[in-house]
């Protein structure tokens, strides 16, 4: 053990031999036999804890005190109702609602075919226009023009 590792061991666990820790006891009691540094380090040490040790605890406020126990407990009903207000306050009852309401819309639009336009079927031909299912009558609207791919069936 060097100095400064005596050092830090006592200011972490101040300057009685008896609180550190057993592992660096013995070489801390071999460096303070040969070195007068660390003899100094740790009357200094010492020193210090006996002034802790005489300083009185402050003594807690009445007021202080008082303010503390006049605060009722929660009871069971109020704590079952604090959890439910804290999974909409956090936005995980929301967000599971509105992903239920997602999946619901999606699972009806996509199973009645809502939102498909009717297909324009020529009177003489059996070709479909592919661009009336993707942008229906309104392709124009949208400054999509639409070229006469047509696919034969």
């Amino acid at each position: 053990m060097n100095i400064e590792e005596f050092e830090r061991l006592v200011n972490a666990w101040g300057g009685d031999s008896a609180r550190w820790p057993e592992q660096e006891r013995t070489q801390a009691a071999a460096l303070l036999e040969r070195s007068a540094e660390a003899r100094a380090l740790r009357e200094t040490a010492a020193a210090l804890d006996a002034v802790l040790a005489s300083a009185a605890a402050p003594e807690a406020n009445a007021r202080l005190r008082e303010s503390i126990m006049a605060v009722p407990g929660r009871t069971r009903q109020q704590r079952r109702a604090g959890r439910w207000f804290r999974l909409g306050a956090s936005g995980v009852l929301p967000r599971f609602v509105g992903l239920a309401a997602a999946m619901l819309l999606g699972f009806y639009v996509g199973t009645t075919s809502l939102l498909a336009p009717a297909p324009s079927f020529a009177a003489d031909t059996d070709t479909v226009n592919v661009s009336d299912y993707v942008f229906g009558d309104t392709a124009q609207d949208y400054g999509v023009t639409v070229q006469q791919n047509e696919v034969g069936l």
